[in-house]
């Protein structure tokens, strides 16, 4: 019985080893998904100290808030953004999250502004296994 014991302990184990990779990966998916949402909703409100809080460390120390508010255009035309993909690579580490943002431009002789479409690639990272997420600008 001791040996049947040791066999299924040791099948766990090994189907433990497999799976945390898989959910660690599929966590980070769900993570970033709502943070890059989170730093989109921000800036479409124009709440840039809420926003900046998404950006890598490094971005932050070269980039103090008041230039990051001044650089950053879009404010007003940002209508909406919808995170629609994200895929992590196997470290588990950096994520690639696919958003589509939409922005309204009022042209003349139209009742409406129209709306148009983009889909912005944008890159995540975790340095450190308590690290929180964060945005790369490019």
């Amino acid at each position: 019985m001791a040996y049947s014991d040791n066999k299924r302990n040791g099948f766990c184990g090994l189907m433990l080893a497999l799976c945390l990779p898989l959910t660690a990966c599929s966590s980070g998916e769900a993570a970033v998904k709502e943070l890059a949402q989170l730093r989109w909703n921000a800036l479409i409100n124009g709440d840039f100290g809420a926003a900046y809080q998404y950006y890598t460390d490094t971005f932050r120390e070269a980039v103090p808030l008041r230039r990051f508010k001044k650089q950053t255009t879009g404010v007003g035309l940002w209508n909406k953004a919808e995170v629609a993909t994200v895929q992590c690579d196997s470290s588990g580490k950096r994520c690639e999250a696919a958003v589509k943002v939409t922005v309204a431009l009022k042209m003349r002789g139209m009742v409406k502004p129209v709306e148009t479409s983009d889909t912005v690639h944008e890159t995540w990272v975790k340095e450190g296994v308590f690290s929180d997420w964060r945005y790369i600008k490019k």
